[in-house]
């Protein structure tokens, strides 16, 4: 059985892609995906791009040009070298991100098949909490 599995952190304000990349890798989250850079920018939101891990810099400037033109881009994030991650969707012209946590995900000891939230959130919400966040929703359920 398949499941829809998702953070969703809403801001009181629309934040820019240099302020959330900024804070996110001020902790251990990287832009790097298996040794590459994956970011989506297309309106479609259905053509992942690629580049190496150098280009960075121009990576957040694109993701801010498209932020701008039609709210709304994603990126593959991981924490340090543990090559866990997820893609960060960031919607409303910057002010929602939805994690999907589906690259080595962690799932909870206790109840193995549901993703441990709290993992991502003790990584995430430190980072994001001075950033205006009113709040978050965090979804497990089947499809």
């Amino acid at each position: 059985m398949s499941r829809r599995v998702s953070i969703k952190f809403e801001f009181s304000n629309r934040l820019s892609i240099p302020e959330i990349i900024e804070s996110l890798t001020r902790g251990a989250w990287r832009l790097d995906d298996g040794g590459r850079i994956n970011y989506l920018v297309e309106s479609d939101m259905t053509d992942w791009d690629t580049k190496p891990l150098d280009a960075a810099p121009t990576v957040v400037q694109e993701m801010e040009r498209a932020r701008q033109a039609h709210g709304a881009c994603a990126v593959i994030l991981t924490w340090g070298a543990t090559g866990i991650g997820g893609s960060f969707l960031i919607l409303s012209g910057g002010q929602r991100i939805i994690v999907d946590p589906r690259v080595d995900t962690v799932y909870r000891k206790d109840a193995d098949s549901y993703v441990d939230f709290e993992w991502y959130l003790a990584k995430i919400l430190p980072l994001v909490s001075g950033l205006g966040l009113v709040g978050y929703t965090a979804t497990d359920l089947p499809t």
